[in-house]
């Protein structure tokens, strides 16, 4: 059995109420809070008790003191002599219990209480206006980036996960603020009468949403070869030093009696140390991997399913073959070039094609759309052509008074546009089209 437990909070952070009630919960269950830090809380094991609990927050209390300031001590002192014991304490943040039904709460002007909450609120809220900021601009980027070139967006596990990243925190601060600020509005007006206004707590919510946001990294890492596996979770497994060693410092400097001004400013120098030292070593990561294809492209992968000798009999032996591909858990994006040996021949025949294969036909449209404008510079479009092989649609791209030979077949969840440097005939155009059928 164990005697410790560590518990990750998910509060906001004017819910001291709330706060509360959750260590009353807990208290009857048998775990006393123990510790309060900023990555969770600490319980130890206690026989179940039915204990009041309340949390306060004072921001002339500093978690960069090496020890208990002066005001801190009269504070907790002035406390116990109402019935208040210290449970545990995390700079400004106070946790206090009582066995007492009958004891005076500690909190007793709302107007002091909101005045508390609003410069707490000017500190712990920049950070989420930024990131509301940073992440409202991305998302603008992703849309534009989904209407005009879904294939590059969709077929990238780099960029699914950075936008999976970017909508979350959009999605949190949003509410974060948005229930602040509905919350401080109607403050006001209970404060002026008197009364202490509840929080309405969504820690349920940012709890689904992380476990959400997690699912669909996981569906994301696994539908790729082990390669990229590897790689994002080195770049997760990355992020731990920006979080464990501000953290270290922070502790050891407290430790050792370290001033608070001191402390902070160490503790910020090897914050931003620590970024810059893993934003570096995951650069070097990415690289490493990118530039390694066998890393993380199976060799059946890079075999062309169509060649040049397919459609016109020729030598493939010395052929020259160039695949670039970029595979999600939405589509796979081929491109595949394709040149038969020179021979002499100032311009020996060449193909260039790209498969799309998507995976949810949602996207069937904005992908068809993208490859249909790839020569929208020009006086181009393209014309539907008469059905070959299995295809349900064929495109061809026609200039004013010329033919090109660009095609584009359509399969049910499979796209491909087939370019070619001379005129395919009928007969070629359907082996093109049966040997790059899905």
């Amino acid at each position: 059995m164990r005697n410790h437990h560590f518990h990750i909070q998910y509060f906001n952070f004017y819910d001291l109420d709330g706060m509360g009630r959750h260590l009353e919960k807990m208290a009857a269950r048998g775990w006393m809070l123990e510790k309060m830090t900023t990555f969770g809380w600490h319980y130890r094991r206690m026989e179940p008790k039915r204990l009041r609990f309340t949390v306060t927050y004072h921001d002339t209390f500093s978690v960069f003191d090496p020890e208990q300031s002066e005001g801190q001590q009269e504070y907790q002192d002035l406390c116990r002599q109402s019935g208040w014991e210290v449970a545990a304490a995390n700079g400004p943040l106070q946790a206090f219990y009582t066995e007492d039904e009958d004891a005076p709460p500690i909190e007793t002007d709302p107007r002091l209480f909101l005045d508390t909450v609003e410069r707490l609120a000017k500190k712990t809220l920049f950070p989420d206006i930024l990131l509301l900021v940073l992440s409202v601009l991305e998302a603008c980027m992703l849309t534009g980036s989904l209407l005009h070139s879904p294939i590059r967006l969709l077929s990238s596990t780099a960029s699914l996960v950075t936008a999976i990243c970017w909508l979350s925190v959009l999605v949190d601060t949003s509410i974060t603020l948005f229930f602040y600020w509905q919350w401080h509005r109607k403050a006001i007006i209970a404060a002026a009468a008197g009364k202490f206004l509840p929080v309405r707590n969504h820690r349920r919510f940012r709890v689904a949403l992380t476990l959400a946001a997690v699912g669909v990294f996981y569906v994301i890492i696994a539908s790729r070869p082990s390669g990229y596996g590897v790689l994002f979770l080195g770049i997760l497994a990355g992020m731990l030093p920006v979080f464990l060693l501000p953290a270290m410092v922070h502790g050891i400097l407290k430790r050792k009696g370290v001033p608070a001004g001191g402390n902070k400013k160490w503790t910020r120098i090897t914050s931003l140390g620590a970024c810059l030292l893993v934003v570096m070593l995951q650069c070097m990561l990415v690289f490493s991997i990118v530039n390694n294809p066998a890393f993380y492209v199976e060799p059946e992968d890079l075999d062309a399913p169509l060649t040049v000798a397919d459609l016109t009999g020729g030598d493939e032996e010395h052929a020259v073959h160039q695949v670039y591909l970029e595979r999600s858990a939405l589509l796979d994006h081929y491109t595949y070039t394709v040149e038969a040996p020179s021979g002499g021949d100032a311009s020996p025949p060449k193909l260039s094609y790209e498969i799309v294969d998507l995976h949810v036909p949602f996207f069937y449209t904005l992908c068809q759309n993208e490859l249909r404008s790839h020569e929208a510079a020009f006086p181009t479009f393209y014309l539907p052509a008469p059905p070959v092989a299995d295809t349900t649609k064929v495109y061809a791209l026609y200039m004013p008074s010329e033919s090109l030979c660009r095609f584009l077949f359509c399969w049910e969840n499979r796209i491909v546009e087939l370019c070619a440097n001379w005129i395919l005939t009928n007969e070629q155009l359907e082996t093109a089209a049966r040997l790059l059928a899905p």
